[in-house]
């Protein structure tokens, strides 16, 4: 029973300290109070059931964020599945600029976003729509720096595709 209790204490003090921010990240990535009302929530059981596995105060900030952004892309993968295919005419037209430059657009980056496998999506999330530095994002998902660096170059060149594909730019 004890141990039960620390966990739940655990817990309640990550949520003091950290909440604000993992509702933030949601709603950046949802687009919508409610839904990261309930991501944040998710977010938080899911801590609870792998509290075991949380690391200390210092990188848990980046453990849960991690947990979010994970819950939250699969929730837009999920949406995208039921909602109705989005036209080409209907995408934001670019203006004969490269890729990179569209991917700035963080309307764009979500829809490309979407469309790339999940190892790329963690990683473009963090650096095209939250804005974050590569050796940020590389710390955040505990990989490398040169990971980060080819999973964005993998990243923009499947994005180059889709766009000259489907005369997006």
């Amino acid at each position: 029973m004890e141990l039960g209790v620390h966990k739940h204490e655990r817990v309640s003090t990550l949520y003091r300290k950290f909440g604000t921010a993992i509702y933030s990240r949601c709603r950046r990535l949802l687009k919508d109070d409610a839904l990261a009302e309930d991501a944040t929530q998710e977010v938080f059981v899911r801590v609870l059931r792998h509290i075991e596995s949380a690391p200390d105060d210092a990188t848990a900030l980046a453990w849960i964020y991690r947990i979010s952004t994970n819950y939250c892309l699969n929730q837009i993968r999920d949406r995208s599945r039921q909602a109705e295919p989005t036209a080409p005419d209907e995408m934001p037209e670019g203006d004969n600029t490269s890729p990179e430059v569209d991917l700035l657009d963080r309307e764009t980056a979500m829809k490309l976003i979407r469309r790339a496998p999940e190892k790329l999506q963690e990683v473009a999330v963090l650096y095209y729509v939250d804005g974050l530095e590569q050796e940020q994002v590389a710390t955040t998902l505990g990989i490398s720096r040169r990971t980060v660096i080819n999973r964005l170059q993998e990243f923009i060149e499947r994005s180059k595709k889709f766009v000259s594909r489907d005369g997006v730019a």
